[in-house]
């Protein structure tokens, strides 16, 4: 267990973060064995616990790295952009958040006349080669842990934007509720959500009955959420009742 401990602060000493099930199948043991020992490390001071994995104890900002996102669920991601390819259409100016899902629909997006605006250099270099598409990067303060753009000066520039389809994703989704890891993200997805004339959001199968520490917004303001999965009964019922189709 000892060598195992150590292997754990070992592996977020170099990724600075990761989930349960990526630490489970790293050490080929239990997420319940995971778990007890993410706890066990956690009440001895040396990491940081975070809904579903946990970061290095050297890092304050608990919300996960792009590159830690980009390995979790990622061909359902693939998928899930895939679905989301049909409602795409010449000429649209298209939102996209700092997301991994986001950055999977900019790399399928095809070459051909629209606007993407985004605060994600990821997002960026995925579309850098496509010369029919124009880029507007929204600017603001720099995050070099997320690898994209916030504060003011990008809320600004949103602000000012008419936006024909909002892509975002989330960290979960309960009770109606759409959540979000950290305020950074959130104020950013509001701002882009608020000047959208549709709203698609991006969720995996591992988003369902997940709580985060903010309230992005309410799920009846989703016009597509596009999943991998059907949802629980009662997220489907919510959906149906606030007129918010569902692609799976």
């Amino acid at each position: 267990m000892q060598h195992r401990h150590r292997a754990i602060l070992a592996f977020l000493e170099k990724y600075d973060e990761a989930s349960v099930q990526e630490l489970a199948g790293q050490f080929m043991v239990s997420v319940e064995t995971i778990r007890r020992d993410l706890n066990a490390l956690a009440k001895q001071g040396l990491l940081h616990r975070t809904h579903g994995g946990a970061v290095s104890s050297k890092n304050r900002d608990i919300g996960r790295s792009f590159q830690v996102r980009q390995r979790i669920n990622s061909e359902a991601k693939k998928s899930i952009a895939e679905n989301a390819l049909d409602h795409f259409f010449e000429g649209a100016v298209i939102g996209l958040d700092a997301s991994s899902s986001s950055w999977n629909f900019a790399q399928l997006l095809p070459d051909v006349p629209c606007t993407v605006v985004t605060s994600s250099m990821h997002n960026i270099r995925a579309l850098a080669n496509k010369p029919c598409i124009e880029i507007i990067a929204t600017g603001g303060t720099y995050s070099p842990k997320y690898d994209a753009f916030y504060g003011s000066l990008s809320g600004h520039i949103l602000s000012r934007l008419k936006i024909d389809l909002a892509i975002f994703s989330c960290t979960g989704i309960s009770d109606g509720v759409i959540w979000e890891s950290n305020e950074l993200n959130a104020v950013i997805k509001r701002k882009m959500l608020a000047v959208s004339k549709q709203v698609f959001l991006f969720a995996d199968h591992s988003k369902y009955d997940r709580k985060d520490l903010i309230k992005l917004c309410d799920l009846s303001q989703v016009d597509i959420l596009f999943s991998d999965q059907v949802p629980p009964e009662s997220l489907v019922a919510y959906c149906q009742q606030h007129n918010v189709q569902i692609t799976v």
